[in-house]
């Protein structure tokens, strides 16, 4: 094996855990998700008073940070510290509309 190779394995590794990694952390997003759904849905009144401004701060919390990394992951990170204002901004964007669209819809 040349060191090309040897440099390919590692590089492949590496991208091979990163997407584990992001994998397993949207399967334990959507579980969670999906618990949440299931108590707001297991209430029964539809008048209720509904999430608030703290519960819907959390999932827009994870909402937001789910959806960055996704875009940081396909935007292949070529010029990781160049995109991070923009990251950073993109973040609080989505922030605020997703905690402030849950709060009103839910």
């Amino acid at each position: 094996m040349g060191e090309g190779d040897r440099q390919d394995r590692k590089e492949a590794t590496k991208l091979f855990v990163a997407v584990a990694v992001a994998l397993i952390l949207l399967v334990l997003l959507g579980f969670g998700g999906l618990y949440y759904l299931g108590a707001a849905m297991g209430s029964g009144d539809p008048f209720s008073a509904g999430l608030g401004l703290k519960n819907a701060a959390l999932i827009s919390f994870a909402v937001s940070l789910t959806v960055i990394l996704v875009m940081a992951v396909a935007s292949g990170g070529d010029a990781i510290l160049g995109e991070l204002p923009f990251t950073i901004v993109g973040f609080l964007i989505f922030f605020v509309i997703f905690w402030l669209m849950i709060a009103w819809i839910f």
